[in-house]
């Protein structure tokens, strides 16, 4: 765990990758590493398929050597857990020299028709560092993500999102934290709406790690109403 604590700090989302293949090792530590990583909520089923360059279509200009399509039952807040799975994954990858990136304008070429389809996540090598200096994040203030500024929060800072939209806050009342999500205007909802509930998992995932013993999480509408956001549940740590 003190591996992906770590990689969180210095990581980034990789865009450029090399022909050297991935290891049938590398790919059974991976496979191992997905079936016993943590989820927000355990009822929800969920899955994924490895997938060649071949076998998926995206809009971007890079290519991954492989795939991982994840899938999930449909279920209240099954994306935001899809999250918090995989960005465990995500630093997983990392941790181990593997490139890897959040894709959200990409498929299968053959969904699966038992689970809905959630997200991308293309891997692999890469001959460019896959990991950076923390000046070099570019991320909102810690005062611009909670009521109660706290370097317990930079890890939940540090979180990427789709197109770097950052839609979480923390409003803290005594030990514990209400979490919401950002509401977004119309135009932007369009963009983000299918993709913040996953970046609210990839958030949680962070905190999650940096508080392996500690971190508690319950899906909870019952919180405080905040001017411009949704409520999501309530954490401590």
């Amino acid at each position: 765990m003190n591996e992906l604590k770590n990689t969180i700090f210095k990581r980034k989302s990789s865009r450029n990758y090399n022909n050297e293949p991935i290891t049938d090792y590398e790919i059974n530590d991976l496979k191992n590493f997905i079936a016993n990583a943590k989820s927000l909520d355990s009822s929800i089923k969920t899955d994924y398929d490895l997938l060649t360059q071949s076998e998926v279509s995206t809009r971007m200009r890079w290519q991954a050597p492989m795939y991982i399509a994840i899938y999930s039952e449909e279920a209240p807040n099954y994306k935001v857990n899809a999250g918090f799975i995989y960005q465990q994954v995500d630093l997983y990858l990392q941790s181990k020299g593997l490139g890897s990136c959040w894709i959200g304008m990409g498929k299968p070429k053959n969904p699966r028709k038992d689970l809905k389809f959630v997200i991308l996540i293309g891997f692999g090598k890469s001959d460019d560092s896959i990991y950076r200096e923390l000046n070099e994040f570019k991320r909102k203030s810690i005062e611009e993500i909670t009521n109660v500024p706290s370097d317990d929060l930079e890890c939940a800072r540090l979180a990427p999102s789709a197109i770097n939209s950052q839609p979480w806050y923390f409003k803290k009342n005594d030990k514990e934290y209400e979490v919401y999500s950002i509401k977004h205007n119309f135009i932007k909802a369009r963009i983000l709406g299918k993709l913040n509930p996953i970046d609210m998992g990839i958030v949680l995932a962070h905190l999650y790690i940096s508080n392996p013993n500690t971190f508690k999480f319950e899906f909870n509408k019952n919180c405080t109403e905040l001017k411009g956001y949704t409520p999501l549940g309530k954490l401590s740590f």
